[in-house]
C-alpha cells in the first residue's frame, strides 16, 4: 500500500525459531499468533493484524513463548507487565485485531513493547528509558511487578517539560549499547552501563547531548552487543535465513535474508557519556 511503512524487521532462521509472534499497536492492543502462520511465499505480504481504528498502527513485533512476559511502556511514562501465557494472552489468528494490553489516560498511547524472557535474571536486566531531551535512566526489571493486562500500569519514568517526552523503552543488560538517532541526523552510540540505576519514579540523568533545536527521535539496541547474539555465537549478518518485514499498517512479508543488496557504509557513530544530574527538580 502506498501509505504503508515498515515498522520492524525480524531475522529468523526458520518458522520454528519461536512458538509465537507478538504484535502491539499504539492504541494498546496486543496479539499473539503462531509464528508458523506467517510462513508464506507471497511477495506482496499477508495480513498480520486487523486494526479496530483507522488511525491505529503497529509499534512493535517480537518473538515470544507462552512462558515469557510482556512489558508495555506508554509515551507518557506508564508501564505494565503481564504474562504471555495462554490464560492471559490466548493465541489468535492472523486476521484479528488482538486484545487490550494497556489502557491510557487522555493524550497517551503505546510507545514500546519488550519481551521479558522466561528464566531471565531480573537483577541483571534493566528497563532503559530515554526522553527526546537526551535524559535516560536504568531501572531493575524486578521493580516492575507483574499485573493483569488491560490496566493503566505503573510509573516508568518521571517526565517534565524541561527534560522532554519519552521516545523509547528497552530491556537491556549491563553489556548492551544503545544507538540513538537525533532529528538532525546525528547518530550516537553509548554503553548503558554509563547510566546509573534509579527507581521507576525518577527523571534520570543526561545521556545524550542535544542542541536547542534538536531532539532524540528514536533509540535501539546495538545488535552487535545484545545478549541474544552473544549466546548464539554468530555474526549479526549471518543470523537470518529468513527476514520478516512487518508493516505499520496490516501486512507482513518474508524474504531470503541473503539476497539483499549491500547498503552504503554508515558514518561512524559518536559516543556520549551519561552525566549525573539532580532528580529533585
Amino acid at each position: 500500500m502506498p501509505e504503508e511503512e515498515i515498522a520492524q524487521v525480524l531475522a529468523i532462521r526458520d518458522y520454528d525459531a519461536s512458538p509465537y509472534l507478538l504484535l502491539a499497536t499504539k492504541r494498546g492492543l496486543v496479539k499473539k499468533t503462531a509464528l508458523s502462520l506467517y510462513d508464506s511465499p507471497r511477495q506482496a505480504g499477508i495480513i498480520a493484524v486487523n486494526f479496530r481504528d483507522d488511525d491505529d498502527e503497529l509499534i512493535g513485533a517480537e518473538l515470544c513463548s507462552a512462558d515469557d512476559e510482556v512489558l508495555l511502556i506508554s509515551r507518557k511514562g506508564q508501564a505494565i507487565r503481564f504474562p504471555a501465557d495462554d490464560d492471559e494472552l490466548r493465541p489468535m489468528g492472523r486476521a484479528t485485531s488482538g486484545v487490550t494490553g494497556m489502557k491510557f489516560r487522555t493524550g497517551d498511547e503505546l510507545l514500546s513493547m519488550s519481551v521479558i524472557r522466561a528464566g531471565m535474571e531480573e537483577d541483571h536486566r534493566h528497563v532503559f528509558t530515554v526522553t527526546d531531551g537526551g535524559f535516560a535512566k536504568r531501572t531493575r526489571v524486578s521493580e516492575y511487578r507483574q499485573q493483569g493486562r488491560g490496566g493503566l500500569g505503573i510509573k516508568a519514568m518521571k517526565l517534565n517539560e524541561d527534560r522532554g517526552s519519552l521516545v523509547g523503552g528497552l530491556v537491556v543488560t549491563d553489556n548492551d549499547e544503545v544507538i540513538a538517532i537525533k532529528a538532525s541526523g546525528q547518530i550516537t552510540r553509548s554503553a548503558v552501563a554509563e547510566v546509573p540505576i534509579k527507581g521507576r519514579d525518577t527523571m534520570g540523568v543526561r545521556f545524550i547531548g542535544v542542541g536547542d533545536k534538536d531532539a532524540v527521535v528514536v533509540i535501539a539496541l546495538n545488535p552487535e552487543t545484545t545478549s541474544e547474539v552473544a549466546e548464539l555465537g554468530t555474526d549479526v549478518s549471518e543470523l537470518g535465513t529468513e527476514v520478516r518485514a512487518i508493516g505499520d499498517s496490516t501486512s507482513a512479508v518474508g524474504g531470503d535474508g541473503g539476497s539483499a543488496e549491500a547498503a552504503p557504509a554508515a558514518q561512524p557513530a559518536s559516543t556520549d557519556g551519561a552525566v549525573e544530574e539532580d532528580d529533585s527538580e
